[in-house]
């Protein structure tokens, strides 16, 4: 059986029906998405079944621009997202490059076996992996309006982008990496 066929067959067990998106997303673009380069998806596997290998949850990576509208970024808020300058060229920076947590989904079948922070740490630890190689300082997710996702997301430091959202609209949430964490985990 070739790999594809095998990961087809590990993720056709994959159940999300709190979040459809999320589901069809490992079912129909997640390989796909892969051979495209468009992003990376990293599946949590439960370590302690001796008889077969389980998806417990998965997570997609992908690189992504930020864009905030002008009249939303002060000068100040513009060198906090860059790190470094308010402007390029004398033009207001209003784009920036960002790691996307484009996906981010447990396993329903097997919900007990480990916690959304657990995942999030996951999570995060493989993002800053790619991060030390190849620099980067926004983490950004998009997620629903709902209170406890937001409070969820925002243990781990990540803060709504305040903007008037359309009803039904993702939120932007973004995370921006410190120094400290940056170098502690690139070893410099």
């Amino acid at each position: 059986m070739s790999d594809e066929l095998k990961a087809q067959d590990l993720i056709s067990i994959f159940v999300c029906k709190k979040d459809p998106d999320i589901e069809n997303f490992l079912k129909e673009k997640a390989i796909i998405f892969e051979k495209l380069g468009k992003s990376r998806t990293y599946l949590i596997f439960d370590e302690d079944s001796d008889d077969e290998l389980r998806i417990l949850a998965y997570f997609t990576l992908a690189l992504q621009v930020l864009k905030i509208p002008e009249d939303l970024l002060s000068r100040r808020k513009t060198k906090v997202f860059d790190g470094f300058s308010a402007k390029i060229g004398g033009e207001k920076i209003t784009e920036f490059p960002a790691i996307l947590i484009g996906q981010f989904g447990k396993n329903e079948l097997f919900l007990g076996s480990l916690t959304g922070n657990e995942m999030m740490q996951y999570c995060l630890y493989t993002l800053m992996e790619g991060q030390a190689r190849l620099g980067g300082r926004i983490v950004m997710l998009e997620c629903q309006d709902i209170p406890y996702l937001i409070d969820f997301y925002s243990q781990f430091g990540f803060f709504k982008i305040e903007k008037d959202y359309e009803e039904g609209e993702l939120l932007q949430m973004i995370k921006i990496l410190q120094e400290g964490e940056v170098i502690r985990f690139s070893g410099v």
